[in-house]
This record gives C-alpha cells, sequence and structure tokens, in this order.
C-alpha cells in the first residue's frame, strides 16, 4: 500500500508542465481496488476561488463498473455515492447519468490516440435530457507538479458537443472541455481543468481540480 501526502507551502506557485520525450509504453487502463482514494481541492477558476476539499474512495468493483463514496476530506461527511466504468469513465454522477459510460479515456493510452463516441445524458431528477458528441486526444507525456507531488503524466483534452433534447429550444446546448493529465502512478488524473460554453460560445463555468493526496491498495 502506497500513501502520499504533500502539503504546499504557502504561497509557493506550482511549477508549470513541461513536455518530456516520449519513451514511454502505452498507458493500460487503470485496476482500482476497494480502499484506494484520491482527494482532490476544487477551484472554481472562474472567481479565483478555491472550495471544498474531496476525497474519492472506491467501495466496491464488479460487473457493473467503479463504485465510490465522494466525502468531505476534513470530516469524512458522505455528500454521493457515484459509479464509474472499470476504465473509470463516468457513468452515475449522483444527479447525472450517462449511457454509455462518458468516455474521458480510451484505454490503452498514448501520445496521438484519439477516439469519438457518443453518449445520452439524464437527470431524472430535473426530467432533463442531452446527447452528447464525445472527442477525445492524448496529447504527450507532461511532467506536471500539484499539490500532491510532481508526476509524469499524460495529457488529454476531451470536448463534448451536447444538446437538449427539448423540443425548439437551444436551452441546455453547449460544449464542454476538460483538459487533464493522467498519471498511471496514481491510477486518475492528478490535474483536471474544466471550461463549459452556452450555445452561443459564451463561457459561463470555469473549474479545476488538483490532487492532494492519494492512497494505492
Amino acid at each position: 500500500m502506497t500513501i502520499r501526502y504533500t502539503l504546499m507551502a504557502l504561497g509557493l506557485a506550482l511549477a508549470a508542465p513541461f513536455a518530456l520525450a516520449d519513451d514511454h509504453a502505452p498507458v493500460a487502463a487503470p485496476a482500482p481496488a476497494v480502499g484506494d482514494s484520491w482527494t482532490y481541492q476544487y477551484t472554481d477558476v472562474w472567481k479565483g476561488a478555491k472550495g471544498n476539499l474531496n476525497r474519492i474512495e472506491v467501495t466496491g468493483v464488479d460487473a457493473a463498473g467503479v463504485h465510490v463514496d465522494i466525502k468531505r476530506a476534513a470530516s469524512g461527511a458522505l455528500l454521493t455515492r457515484q459509479l464509474f466504468s472499470a476504465e473509470m469513465n463516468p457513468i452515475d454522477r449522483g444527479a447525472m447519468h450517462f449511457a454509455p459510460a462518458f468516455t474521458r479515456y480510451a484505454f490503452p493510452l498514448a501520445p496521438g490516440k484519439e477516439w469519438t463516441t457518443d453518449a445520452t445524458g439524464d437527470n431524472p431528477k430535473s426530467g432533463k435530457h442531452w446527447r452528447y458528441r464525445i472527442k477525445g486526444k492524448v496529447l504527450n507525456w507532461e511532467k506536471i507538479t500539484v499539490p500532491a507531488g510532481q508526476f509524469d503524466a499524460l495529457k488529454l483534452e476531451v470536448e463534448a458537443l451536447y444538446n437538449g433534447e427539448e423540443p425548439n429550444s437551444p436551452g441546455g446546448s453547449g460544449q464542454l472541455t476538460e483538459t487533464l493529465w493522467f498519471a498511471p502512478e496514481v491510477n486518475n488524473f492528478v490535474k483536471l481543468d474544466y471550461r463549459d460554453t452556452d450555445w452561443n460560445g459564451r463561457i459561463f463555468n470555469r473549474d479545476s481540480w488538483e490532487l492532494t493526496a492519494y492512497v494505492r491498495k
């Protein structure tokens, strides 16, 4: 078992990522185990304000996928339960259900790989439905520093055009973009930048998550 905690000193700037020579083997799909966890610092980039520190804990792995609990890092309070595919692609995100999974990853991963998939997204509570056209690509290996440490990571970019299914209405349509750094060492991303634009191309969400601690069983 590996447990790693690294605290950044107050006011210390994060080192910018830089590209590495591509001498890595293709990255196979992760194999999460019960007890694995990842703690992330959320930042509202739009407002320039840090938010909650939440921990994702693997509670089960079965034919349905990887079951996780999302908890407050400080108190351990349960926020939600979610489900990911075996490749750690989102299926159930609390209020949102994807079918098939939202293809954030398409393993094995290597620089230059691209993929295109479709998915539907349903929010049963609101009764809203969306269709997603997802395009992903692997850019390159980079060395990146986050609060949990420095990692060799694959930089990926995932774009998804989505359209609301309410008739005669452009509402609920737009494009989301995820730029993320997947580190095989931790079986997950160590940083994720998120941007969401509406159907007019106006940015209305910009968020970031950075790994502060992780546990691998």
